[in-house]
């Protein structure tokens, strides 16, 4: 009797033994599929927060490109508006006028005066009280901003033809402030006087005028010039001459 109690009693010790054993393995399967649970829950949080910070950089370029089309358009837009086909008809009072008005910038500027006429015509507040002569170059520094003569000559001209003959070639320049500047220049204010105004092709015009310095018939001569003109800005202005 004693034997088989003995024997009893080892295999229920082997079972609790085994079961114990089973309970470690099971625990440490319910252990590790939890960790990898949690890490791959981990994972899924960081490709979604991922995502997220790609959705929102797709939404910001889209806005960017948005924004860059836009002012593209509008841009384009602006062209069309401030340089309009030079096919535009325009009246002969308009072509006269506008005319007229380059001839009388040109004299101003060639007698040593280019920024009278525009300050006549109330479109810039020069004061040349306020000239400044520079010792080292001999140009006069004037209290008018390029800027501002620029966008009052585009009244004008256009601003290929102000490129062409309203900057450097006639002295007139931008200095590091960015205040205009000019050469020294001087002789008497010429007159034009417009005999004939006989249109070529298209807006194309040939002029003859008649110029004099005021007070000196001894300088009258006959000038003839090719002028084209075009729409800029609305308004019928010169965009070339010869």
């Amino acid at each position: 009797m004693e034997e088989k109690k003995s024997i009893k009693v080892s295999l229920s010790t082997f079972f609790l033994i085994v079961a114990i054993i089973a309970i470690g393995v099971m625990g440490y399967f319910i252990y590790k599929l939890n960790d990898d649970k949690t890490k791959e829950t981990e994972k899924v949080s960081e490709l979604n927060n991922q995502v997220t910070s790609l959705e929102n950089q797709v939404d910001s370029l889209k806005e960017k490109i948005d924004t860059i089309s836009n002012t593209s358009v509008s841009n384009e837009k602006s062209e069309k508006n401030i340089n309009t086909s030079a096919n535009v008809s325009f009246s002969e009072d308009q072509v006269k006028i506008a005319i007229s008005n380059y001839l009388e910038l040109d004299a101003n500027a060639n007698c040593g005066t280019p920024l009278e006429n525009l300050k006549k015509k109330g479109l810039i507040n020069y004061d040349s009280s306020k000239d400044k002569l520079e010792t080292n170059s001999g140009e006069v520094t004037t209290n008018i901003k390029f800027t501002d003569y620029k966008n009052a000559m585009l009244n004008y001209v256009t601003e290929s033809e102000f490129e062409r003959n309203w900057t450097s070639k006639i002295g007139l320049k931008e200095n590091l402030n960015g205040y205009l500047t000019h050469g020294q220049l001087g002789g008497g204010l010429k007159a034009y006087t417009i005999n004939s105004i006989n249109k070529i092709d298209n807006n194309t015009y040939f002029v003859k005028t008649t110029s004099m310095v005021e007070d000196d018939n001894s300088t009258k001569s006959d000038d003839n010039f090719t002028f084209t003109v075009k729409s800029y800005n609305g308004k019928c202005v010169i965009d070339s001459v010869k």
